[in-house]
């Protein structure tokens, strides 16, 4: 999916939550001022952006919408809800987390290219009771 698309797609999201939130008769500036109560700091310009299919909410922003919203951050961010495994609380480090939220942001193919790449980096780990070929073998 093209940023295009992904733009399109969040404003639907945004603009459908807005309205299922009843925020959607409320100005930019009312809905900065909502934002900034979930530590979320934006413009009015931005909000409109946002309806307007301009600009997609930085990554650090998605929660605090979200929560303005009363939805699922992920729900918001890409059409679906969170699972069950990802609403878990993580305990990893912080940039561990940001890699995770950061892969919920990919298109279909770009996910598929970094799994690859996963399953890839996975299979040449050593695993218990498997030997790793060394240049004397």
């Amino acid at each position: 999916m093209d940023i295009k698309h992904r733009r399109t797609a969040f404003a639907k999201r945004f603009n459908s939550a807005l309205q299922k939130a009843g925020k959607d008769e409320l100005s930019g500036e009312e809905v900065v001022k909502l934002l900034a109560r979930q530590g979320v700091a934006t413009t009015s310009q931005t909000v409109s952006n946002w309806r307007n299919a301009k600009y997609i909410p930085k990554l650090e922003q998605f929660e605090g919408i979200a929560r303005m919203l009363g939805m699922d951050p992920g729900e918001l961010a890409f059409g679906v809800p969170r699972t069950a495994e990802t609403r878990a609380s993580y305990g990893g480090k912080r940039e561990e987390q940001s890699i995770l939220d950061g892969l919920a942001l990919l298109g279909d193919q770009e996910r598929e290219v970094l799994l690859g790449l996963i399953r890839l980096l996975g299979s040449t780990r050593e695993r218990p009771g498997r030997r790793r070929a060394t240049a004397n073998d």
